[in-house]
């Protein structure tokens, strides 16, 4: 097995056991969809490095790879509530803020946008300038999604962390008497 598998599985192993122990809510048609194209996203990358000569990508997917993510996201994000499946930026951003559905709806467009201008000025900075610029520049739009990341976590994931440790704090007093 090859590292790569080795933390693919992991990771999914990872994700397995938080899906058990998620609050159960409805999950929306558009959350699925993103879901589904992360998973996808992931197996495009995985397919390359494994099947590539070792340790090389090809020169156009390095290009290209954010870009397809970025504009996939987007499309996502436009076409979902279109089809009557919601708003995904609710699995991005969280439950936890009550928006109507008009403060949704902006919110989807608003990050849909963002994705879509990202994946051109990607592009445009990868065939126009040096690849070490490019690096530059897509190492400082991760700090997007790290951003965006950090907001869940902090807004979401610690909340329910914290609600899970009461509740096996309880049970554990609860047990010893």
């Amino acid at each position: 097995m090859t590292p790569a598998v080795v933390v693919t599985f992991l990771i999914c192993a990872a994700f397995f056991v938080s899906w058990l122990w998620r609050p159960r809510q409805a999950v929306e048609p558009g959350v699925w969809i993103l879901l589904i194209a992360y998973a996808l996203l992931g197996a495009w990358a995985l397919w390359f490095e494994l099947y590539s000569t070792p340790f090389q990508e090809p020169s156009g997917f390095m290009f290209w790879k954010p870009t397809v993510m970025y504009w996939t996201l987007a499309i996502i994000l436009i076409v979902a509530p279109l089809l009557g499946w919601g708003y995904p930026v609710k699995a991005i951003f969280g439950t936890y803020f009550v928006f109507p559905n008009q403060g949704w709806r902006w919110m989807n467009f608003g990050l849909a946008a963002l994705w879509a201008v990202l994946g051109g000025v990607n592009l445009l900075v990868a065939f126009n300038t040096s690849e070490g610029n490019w690096v530059g520049h897509k190492f400082s739009t991760m700090i997007l999604l790290v951003f965006l990341i950090l907001f869940r976590m902090n807004f979401v994931w610690f909340p329910t962390m914290v609600s899970v440790a009461i509740k096996l704090y309880r049970r554990v007093i609860a047990f010893f008497p």
